[in-house]
């Protein structure tokens, strides 16, 4: 399969939070920059700082279900000092048995990829 793309919203983080997500979310980006199967991983707050949305790419939809597996500890904290994770997620090429997994078991929507360059 194809790289996969993905975007994950932290919806609501409140002001007296925002200072342990970010501590949390620099501890997790050293331990994310040591797994080869994801591309990136950008996060972005809001000008408030109440919302933070992550761009995600990986070599494939395995390395999203790595990810959440080796990382797990650091999104439960940020879920609790975020919310709930809104994600989406776009593979860029032909589902496999990961997507599949992602697609019967998680909460993120799934968009197919129709056009682009």
């Amino acid at each position: 399969m194809a790289n996969l793309r993905a975007i994950a919203i932290f919806p609501r983080i409140p002001e007296e939070n925002l200072n342990s997500f970010k501590k949390i979310a620099q501890e997790m980006l050293i331990e994310i920059r040591k797994q080869d199967s994801i591309l990136r991983y950008d996060l972005f707050f809001s000008e408030n700082g109440s919302r933070c949305v992550v761009l995600e790419e990986y070599v494939s939809a395995h390395g999203v279900i790595e990810h959440v597996e080796r990382h797990a500890h650091f999104l439960e904290e940020l879920t609790k000092l975020g919310g709930k994770i809104e994600g989406s997620m776009f593979p860029m090429g032909k589902s496999d048995d990961a997507l599949e997994t992602i697609k019967a078991h998680w909460d993120s929507e799934v968009h197919i990829r129709f056009v682009g360059k």
